[in-house]
């Protein structure tokens, strides 16, 4: 029998949980330290089998005529029943049984490569909210709108299983199950090896800062949580305990390979990695990022490693030989919340204070406002020099921007079309990472509202006062409830035809000048310069080397403002404004400035 806590954590996930092999049985394996005794109940099969213990703690079955589909629970010490911590399924939900799952599929992506950092052009979305039906197998029907749009990545919001029929994700519970209402684990599969044969990657947000509030049973298992540490949206886990810390420690990072074996997946968001409550030397943060780059050696893949940091962690993406935490990138919000000051001044959806165009410029030409580390706190810098930032992830709004505004409006609708477009223009020709929340690149009319489904009474009364007190700058009297059915279903985006075709085509001409722009070497951070124009919320980017030039011209004013015309100077060939115009036709358009709430982008050639 293999000794778990020995094998290399690549390896972890092959044998927690529910495991069928050929012969027709199935073995279990679950790590129970303080439990005596665990056993295992088939529904509609064998009862009450007990499993074996080793002297670290993981207890393990095999029963034969046990194969894929059947459904099980665990008692740990006489308790009643619980579905499996490392369940691969939960087909009735996250207090039912666990289903055996058959870990094999016919893929087809054996040759796809995914994109390099640099050509990535990320799409998040919501799995529930992206399509009518919210099922993995609705959402393929949507990939070729994504790949004419011009999206390179895909990124999920988390599909752990959470309690309730909908949920954002972030109370995920069976952190190795797709959500029942998605569809079947292989039905995910089949997501991910479309997207890969459109030529798409997709990269999974996972969630290793807290557990859900409902259906959480791990703390009946062992000591997976932490007595020390807790975070505002829950229990914490136990990543620094002397005793029980590395188990823990290998139960999570085997999540995160479990996600990029068994799905094929391109690589993981980690959500909120500063509040992943830590101790110990070296960070747990930082022996994921080692377990994933040993498994991706071991497997020849390219694996991305997208921290949500929300400001500048000069540590994170250091390599982990020159004593970096060895992530490829990390969301940076202050790209976000900067222009939105400027758009919304006097108005803040961050818990930190931006300040209207200052704080875009500064942004603009160092990269970023508020830096910190796993270790440190956040706090104000200004950099010698630019920092690169093929490696932060920028984004005009997100899951959270729109879902911690009580009406869960888009920005289009908290300022103007034409003001949207011109932060797009920004947003996507940056050296950074583009990344646009669905629906935006139609100027999507629905909103997208924080939603749950818990069944406690007591929890759906906690999240409404949750979100009060976690915001309290806006006003939580006019909006839809966060457990109310309607936050959901309004939330899907509905199709293209519905949203504005200008805009759309706006979002086609950026990305195809971005994509054009970074291939010949002209995008990058070494080639800009920037220049503004504070008193008139006028901001430049001006990239040049030997063979061409790119000029970026907005104007982002408050919605109040006046409908002015202010004079810029610009050279070269009008490629396109906010009003699609094509660079093929731009030769005969004159460099007339930069009209109020529009963004123009000119382009030369110097050969």
């Amino acid at each position: 029998m293999i000794e778990i806590h020995n094998c290399p954590t690549i390896e972890v996930h092959q044998y927690l949980g529910a495991r069928p092999t050929p012969d027709g049985s199935t073995t279990f394996c679950v790590w129970a330290p303080l439990a005596d005794q665990v056993l295992v109940d088939v529904v509609d099969g064998p009862q009450a089998i007990k499993m074996e213990k080793d002297d670290a703690g993981y207890h393990r079955a095999t029963i034969a005529g046990v194969g894929a589909g059947a459904r099980y629970y665990y008692r740990v010490d006489g308790g009643p029943p619980r579905p499996d911590p490392a369940s691969r399924y939960q087909p009735q939900g996250v207090h039912g049984p666990s289903e055996v799952v058959d870990r094999q599929f016919e893929w087809t992506d054996q040759r796809y490569r995914p994109p390099g950092r640099d050509e990535l052009i990320v799409y998040e979305l919501h799995l529930g909210a992206f399509t009518a039906e919210g099922t993995f197998a609705a959402a393929i029907d949507r990939i070729g709108e994504l790949v004419e749009l011009g999206i390179t990545a895909i990124e999920l919001m988390p599909v752990a299983a959470s309690a309730g029929r909908w949920n954002w994700g972030y109370d995920g519970v069976a952190l190795f199950a797709p959500a029942d209402a998605y569809g079947p684990p292989d039905d995910f599969r089949r997501f991910v090896d479309a997207a890969h044969a459109a030529g798409l990657a997709v990269f999974l947000d996972v969630v290793y800062n807290h557990l859900g509030p409902e259906g959480n049973y791990l703390p009946e298992f062992g000591p997976y949580l932490s007595s020390k540490h807790r975070t505002v949206w829950g229990d914490a886990p136990n990543f620094d305990c002397p005793l029980h810390g590395d188990a823990v420690r290998r139960f999570f990072a085997a999540n995160a390979i479990y996600w990029l074996d068994e799905f094929h997946l391109d690589g993981l968001r980690v959500d909120a990695i500063h509040c992943m409550a830590d101790d110990r030397e070296p960070h747990v943060v930082a022996e994921i990022s080692d377990e994933v780059a040993a498994w991706a050696r071991e497997n020849q893949r390219q694996v991305m490693l997208i921290a949500e940091s929300n400001v500048y962690d000069p540590e994170m993406t250091l390599p982990r030989t020159s004593g970096g935490i060895g992530f490829d990138a990390m969301w940076c919000d202050d790209f976000l919340h900067s222009t939105f000051s400027v758009l919304r001044p006097g108005e803040q959806l961050s818990h930190r204070t931006y300040h209207p165009k200052t704080d875009l410029d500064h942004t603009l030409r160092h990269g970023y406002v508020y830096e910190g580390t796993l270790r440190q706190e956040r706090r104000r810098s200004t950099p010698d020099r630019r920092v690169d930032s093929s490696g932060l992830v920028y984004s005009i709004q997100n899951h959270d921007f729109i879902g911690n505004h009580p009406l869960g409006v888009r920005l289009h609708q908290l300022t103007s079309p034409d003001a949207h477009r011109a932060a797009a223009a920004l947003m996507i020709l940056v050296p950074a990472i583009p990344m646009l929340f669905m629906g935006e690149e139609f100027a999507c009319e629905h909103p997208f509202r924080f939603f749950v489904d818990f069944s406690d009474q007591h929890l759906r009364d906690a999240v409404v006062q949750g979100r009060r007190r976690e915001y309290p700058q806006h006003d939580w009297d006019g909006g839809i409830l966060p457990t109310d059915p309607a936050a959901f279903t309004s939330a899907k985006i509905g199709t293209q035809a519905d949203g504005d075709a200008v805009t759309l085509r706006w979002y086609r001409e950026l990305i195809r000048l971005r994509k054009q722009t970074r291939a010949s070497g002209l995008l990058v951070d070494a080639n800009l310069a920037v220049r503004s124009d504070l008193e008139n919320n006028l901001y430049v980017l001006r990239y040049a080397d030997e063979n061409e030039q790119l000029t970026v011209a907005v104007r982002l004013s408050p919605q109040t403002e006046p409908d002015d015309v202010v004079e810029i100077d610009v050279e070269g060939d009008l490629a396109m404004d906010s009003h699609g115009v094509e660079g093929q036709r731009a030769s005969e358009q004159s460099a007339d400035g930069l009209r109020s709430n529009h963004a123009r982008v000119y382009r030369r050639s110097l050969r």
